[in-house]
């Protein structure tokens, strides 16, 4: 820098964000809608790693809706023999899912009480066929619903069909 020449206090901190050239005005910024999200693994990553996820309880168990399935943009439901599950790597948190369920067996993992589920829907997501398209429920589906203790007395670790 020249003598007599007058810095920028916004030279220094754009130099600072920018190692690699690239801008905080311009850099990508992480989103939980498609647009964004084709072809841009690095912001996909980072959305991933900060945010939380949706988990599916066991309200779904023999009840198994599948509205959730039909407006997730990601693709992130898993099918078991007799309930749904995410995948808490591929959820983006954008939250559709949660209202389309009938009977409330979708939560944010910051509810209190949901990291059994956590684990759950981690662990089954990888041993399940995934599932994008809306299927009919059980014909008993509204004989199950509100049941209480459903995972010790009905819970299966069998896959469904997937798509």
């Amino acid at each position: 820098m020249r003598f007599g020449a007058r810095r920028r206090p916004a030279d220094d901190f754009l130099g600072a964000l920018r190692p690699s050239g690239e801008s905080p005005l311009t850099r990508p910024k992480p989103c939980a809608c498609r647009c964004h999200a084709v072809g841009a693994e690095p912001a996909k990553a980072y959305v991933q790693s900060e945010q939380m996820t949706y988990i599916v309880n066991d309200n779904c168990i023999k009840c198994k809706y599948m509205d959730c399935v039909e407006v997730c943009p990601v693709d992130c439901f898993y099918e078991g023999e007799n309930m749904l599950v995410i995948h808490p790597d591929e959820c983006i948190d954008c939250g559709v899912c949660e209202p389309e369920c009938p009977i409330e067996a979708i939560k944010p993992d910051t509810e209190p009480g949901v990291e059994q589920w956590l684990k759950v829907n981690a662990d089954f997501a990888k041993q399940w066929p995934n599932i994008t398209a809306k299927k009919e429920p059980p014909a008993d589906a509204k004989e199950f619903e509100g049941v209480v203790g459903k995972f010790e007395k009905y819970f299966s670790p069998n896959p469904g069909s997937g798509d």
